[in-house]
């Protein structure tokens, strides 16, 4: 035997390991002869746990698989993991209370375990890895397991790491008093496994699973074995297959919108009819509203116009009687110098005493005009307030005074518009508001949503390409049963977070995070994974169950909201609060909750019957009721408008003959006297004309002076008039003006709203058929009558709206029942009649040509791009594996396989019927020029791949065989081994099927094994790899001696470190290839022990080999 060392070879030199398996309560030590070891001993001993213990460490655990060989093919495969050894699991009882066998452990509580394995190479160097865990309890969890993987160039001892994990890992301290160790916790050992690759020299980490599998080659008994499930990776083809599956879904559905296209036309259109006579009726009703909404802020600023003009045309006024009384005052002023002179000269005449009655004269005369102007003033103010009858004596006035002061007595109380007549119109403003604005969101939107998730979910759909329906918010599907509406308040309190939660299915979910995460939503956003195609079992619900008060709709997610309610809402709807003490989760009418055994909660920020929050429901049943209500709002609005204005109208009269009666009250009668003044100037004109008749100059005198007296007189009257007209307009102006500055500060403080210019001309002509004349005294009452011939114009509107409405839902009802698939996100009604017909409107613009077009286009991508790249795969496959192949041969071209022959290993295509008959429907589907193929050949293609994908996505048995065997392109190859001479002739073929001994199977998959090994494990041109330490428990138990030494001899000659497990008659045979036996045994089953086995008198002992 022939041995190829490398002194830079790292080779395993000691194992130490405490609390693994059998191995119990010490630190058992095994030295590793660098020869080669042999590790022997009965049965059960615990040979395989010692070797598991080396593959705990040097194998990541995802491909840690306990015990292969000692296991075969038995039920105790599943039975060993690093619990069961850390515990020490030594045997099996039966459990009579759990009525199974469960495992019975040597170490039931708390523990810790560890292993060491020390490397030496030949120049001196030392390696040591190390694997510590503990479990705490007496759980049996692999989630409770924790460990620690260290790798020093040092030589480690359990004795000193033992304090590191007795009583639990203390990483950072291990860390902290080995700085120069890489040490790795809990399962995430990554850089542990790159650090010893990188000092090994092993470039693949898949070598490590190969070592570790190597172990177990015992159960390697045939060359298509050790190739399909060592050597070769997992084909692409599954990664491509399931690819095709995924992507198939729009080709699948690009076939069925042909098929359903025409029927869904006809059906639409009769659709669009409907909706335009709907759209036409309920703009006109829209419009009519407008208007009147518009007619209030309109007859304000028609008013406001007519008072600017009517203000100008008082200043025009107030500027010429302003310039008349100037006029008056200077003919006053003439007549008054005319009087003074005719004065002097009738003074000069000896009329002194003429003078001094004619001083009288003037004075009693100025006194009767005061009188009678006053006079003429009461009367008309008693007219104005219904007294027709002036009172002609001091008796019959003060008989007035007092009626008067007996009718203001009882008017002291005000009649206009009381607070709860003006609270009333507030409201009623409030209300038509607030449903005009419920209803204008459920137009625009089609949604109960708030706007801004719509938004964002839009903004998700656009990026990924799918409509916004496929991703419902749960509210669209959620309906509270009608003989429960009364429920539908507290329902809404306790669904609204799960039912503005975004549905998304599995397929949509990681673009959806993607896209959530970069971007800023600018509000809270909740969605939910929708996985499909999983079968949940539903919780008994009580009978009042809230569940059963709701429907959801039929979608392609309702079975999983459906689930999802069940489970997290099952709240039972109880009458009274006491009724809540018998359920863990319960609701009152009222919506007071009760979330758990212990808590209640009640959120009244929003009245619970406050509709313009809720998000559950049947948009169009809203928006019936909304119309309802808003139709009902305005009725209540006009009324109140009418008794406020007519409360007002006749406060405001009632204050200004009130005004008038208490003025009558402040006179006397002495004020209103005309006879008496009367009397007193015809007294005096009589002693003047008794005094001046007998002195002819001093009478004309007197005449001239007379007669300039009434000059004057009617110039001063003038001016008076004059001066009163002048303080009338600045009144009235003034009173203008002040209505005027009302209205501006309204328009300036937003309370009326702005009218369209054109809005404005339709209200004037609106105005003009009621009354051409309009005035500012009679504007209102126009304006009254024009709103009420607006509401008789709504109604029929909305008569005929509801009609086409009517149809609208009939007819989208039925498509609904008859393409569920399509409108699915869609609601029967008219509410979502826009979204019906872009569906007629994508029909009939791209039109059943386009989309024949686009369906054999997107046919002969997939069969290019999926099936075509599936179809080269699986051909290309056997040449793949031969490449694979060639550096093997390669390493067994280094050593004979046996006397002057080698091996070389061949691959050999060998395809079944059933792969032959896939490829076969594969070509059929590639094959062909796309550029002429008609409709009927897409139909026929599309056939055949729809079959193939459907038993590709199957969870049938029968499928996933057949697709296992199509797809594994591994099955597809059959290895075969030649033996060839010294000059290449092949001298006999080796396969899996063979008739060869088991010895000779062992031997040829050994010899396989080997090369591959060496391929894994060395650089091309090294002799030997750096790693050399191979691992083969009861590896040659089938062999004879001589296969035996010739199969050890290949591990050998590759320059393996061979450290065996096998029974002590093997002893003999393996005696060269190693420099130590270690026997283990456990007589008692519980404690596994150490010995070394005397080696004087065999071949030379190896100076590793220590006792």
């Amino acid at each position: 035997m022939s041995e190829h060392t490398d002194p830079r070879q790292w080779r395993l030199a000691q194992v130490q390991l405490a609390n693994w398996g059998t191995f119990d309560k010490q630190i058992s030590i095994v030295n590793i002869a660098r020869k080669g070891h042999l590790i022997t001993g009965p049965s059960g001993s615990g040979k395989s746990s010692l070797l598991d213990a080396i593959a705990c460490v040097l194998t990541p655990d995802k491909w840690l698989r306990f015990n292969l060989a000692a296991q075969g093919s038995t039920s105790r495969t599943d039975q060993r993991s690093l619990v069961s050894y850390v515990r020490g699991a030594w045997t099996r009882v039966t459990d009579d209370d759990q009525d199974r066998v469960v495992s019975k452990y040597l170490r039931p509580g708390s523990t810790w375990s560890g292993i060491v394995l020390r490397f030496h190479d030949g120049d001196g160097k030392t390696l040591s890895l190390a694997r510590l865990f503990f479990l705490k309890g007496s759980s049996v969890s692999a989630r409770d397991l924790g460990d620690i993987c260290v790798l020093e160039e040092a030589e480690l001892d359990l004795t000193d790491l033992q304090k590191y994990a007795a009583g639990g890992l203390e990483t950072k301290k291990l860390k902290a008093d080995h700085p120069a160790a890489m040490v790795t916790s809990n399962g995430t050992h990554g850089k542990f496994y790159a650090r010893l690759r990188r000092t090994f020299g092993i470039e693949n980490e898949t070598a490590l699973q190969l070592l570790h599998r190597t172990q177990s080659a015992k159960s390697l008994d045939n060359l298509d074995r050790l190739f399909r499930d060592f050597m070769l990776p997992v084909p692409d083809t599954f990664a491509i297959a399931d690819t095709a599956v995924q992507q198939f879904g729009d080709l699948r559905d690009a076939h069925a919108h042909v098929v359903e296209l025409r029927k869904q036309r006809d059906l639409l259109l009769k659709l669009r009819t409907a909706s335009e006579q709907y759209d036409t009726c309920w703009a006109k009703q829209v419009d009519l509203n407008t208007l009147n909404d518009l007619l209030s802020p309109f007859l304000k600023r028609r008013e406001l116009t007519m008072l600017n003009d009517h203000q100008q045309h008082l200043r025009r006024t107030l500027a010429q009687k302003r310039a008349q009384l100037e006029e008056s005052r200077a003919e006053e002023s003439r007549a008054e110098s005319e009087l003074r002179t005719a004065s002097r000269v009738v003074t000069q005449n000896g009329g002194a005493e003429v003078e001094v009655l004619r001083d009288r004269l003037d004075a009693a005369r100025n006194d009767h005009s005061a009188i009678e102007n006053r006079r003429r003033r009461f009367e008309a103010q008693l007219q104005s307030v219904g007294i027709t009858r002036m009172p002609q004596t001091a008796e019959e006035f003060a008989e007035l005074q007092t009626e008067i002061a007996a009718e203001t007595k009882s008017q002291e109380q005000s009649v206009g518009a009381s607070y709860e007549d003006n609270d009333r119109l507030a409201k009623a403003r409030r209300d038509v508001r607030e449903i005009e604005a419920q209803i204008l969101t459920l137009r625009q939107s089609g949604s109960t949503v708030p706007d801004n998730l719509q938004r964002v979910r839009q903004a998700i759909a656009t990026r990924i390409g799918i409509p916004a329906e496929s991703m419902p918010f749960a509210a669209e599907l959620i309906e509270v049963k009608p003989d429960f509406k009364e429920w539908t308040g507290a329902i809404e309190r306790v669904l609204r977070p799960f039912a503005l939660t975004m549905l998304v299915r599995s397929q949509y979910l990681p673009a959806v995070r993607a896209w959530v995460d970069n971007n800023e939503i600018h509000g809270r956003l909740v969605y939910e994974e929708v996985a499909d195609g999983i079968e949940r079992p539903q919780p008994v619900l009580h009978r009042d169950s809230l569940i059963n008060r709701i429907e959801i709709a039929d979608s392609a997610v309702g079975a999983w909201v459906s689930w999802a309610l069940s489970v997290r809402y099952n709240y039972v709807c109880v009458e009274t609060p006491d009724g809540m003490g018998d359920h863990s989760r319960a609701v009152t009418i009222r919506g007071q909750m009760k979330t758990s055994a212990t808590r209640y909660e009640k959120d009244d920020r929003r009245g619970i019957n406050d509709r313009s929050h809720w998000v559950l429901g049947d948009r169009a049943g809203k928006l019936s009721a909304l119309a309802d209500r808003l139709k009902e709002a305005q009725e209540e609005l006009n009324a109140a408008q009418e008794v406020v204005d007519t409360a007002n109208r006749q406060e405001q009269e009632r204050n200004i003959r009130r005004g008038r009666l208490e003025s009558i009250l402040d006179g006397s009668w002495a004020e209103y006297d005309t006879i008496s003044s009367q009397k007193n100037v015809d007294s005096i004109e009589q002693r003047l004309a008794t005094l001046t008749s007998g002195d002819e100059t001093l009478s004309r005198a007197v005449q001239a002076e007379q007669k300039a007296r009434e000059t004057y007189d009617a110039a001063r009257r003038a001016t008076e008039d004059t001066r009163h007209e002048v303080r009338m307009a600045e009144r009235d102006l003034e009173v203008c003006e002040e209505k005027a500055g009302e209205i501006k500060a309204r328009i300036a403080a937003g309370e009326l709203e702005d009218v369209p210019e054109d809005t404005a001309t339709r209200l004037e002509e609106r105005l003009r058929r009621e009354k051409r004349a309009i005035r500012l005294d009679n504007i209102h009452e126009v304006g009254q009558r024009v709103s009420t011939a607006l509401q008789k114009e709504k109604d029929t509107a909305r008569d005929a709206a509801d009609r086409a409405s009517h149809q609208v839902t009939q007819l989208t009802t039925e498509f609904k029942e008859r393409w569920e698939a399509v409108a699915s996100d869609l609601m029967p009604g008219v509410e979502d009649r826009a979204g019906f017909l872009r569906i007629l409107d994508e029909i009939l613009t791209n039109g059943l040509p386009t989309y024949e077009t686009r369906f054999r286009k997107l046919l002969q991508e997939r069969s290019q791009d999926l099936v075509g790249e599936l179809l080269n795969e699986i051909m290309s496959a056997p040449n793949e594996i031969r490449d694979r192949v060639v550096p093997i041969n390669s390493a067994l071209a280094r050593k004979p396989f046996d006397e002057a022959r080698f091996l070389h290993l061949r691959v050999k295509t060998q395809r079944s019927a059933v792969v032959e008959d896939f490829m076969g429907q594969l070509r059929t589907i590639v094959d062909g020029s796309w550029d002429d193929q008609d409709m009927q050949t897409a139909e026929s293609k599309y056939a055949v791949l729809a079959e193939i994908m459907r038993r590709f996505d199957s969870g049938e048995h029968v499928d996933t065989a057949w697709r296992r065997q199509c797809l594994d392109t591994r099955t597809h190859v059959k290895f075969l081994a030649d033996e060839v001479d010294e000059h290449g002739t092949v001298r006999a073929t080796y396969d899996s099927g063979a008739a060869m001994s088991g010895g000779q199977q062992q031997k040829l998959v050994v010899f396989c094994l080997a090369a591959a090994l060496r391929y894994q494990l060395a650089q091309r041109d090294d002799d030997v790899p750096l790693y050399g330490t191979v691992i083969l428990d009861e590896a040659f138990d089938k062999a004879d001696t001589r296969y035996t030494r010739m199969a050890l001899d290949i591990f050998v000659e590759f320059g393996f470190h061979l450290v065996l497990a096998t029974p002590q008659k093997l002893l003999q045979t393996i005696e060269p290839y190693v420099g130590a036996v270690t026997e283990i045994d456990n007589p008692t089953r519980q404690l596994s022990t150490v010995a070394d086995i005397d080696w004087s008198g065999h071949t030379a002992g190896d100076s590793d080999a220590r006792s």
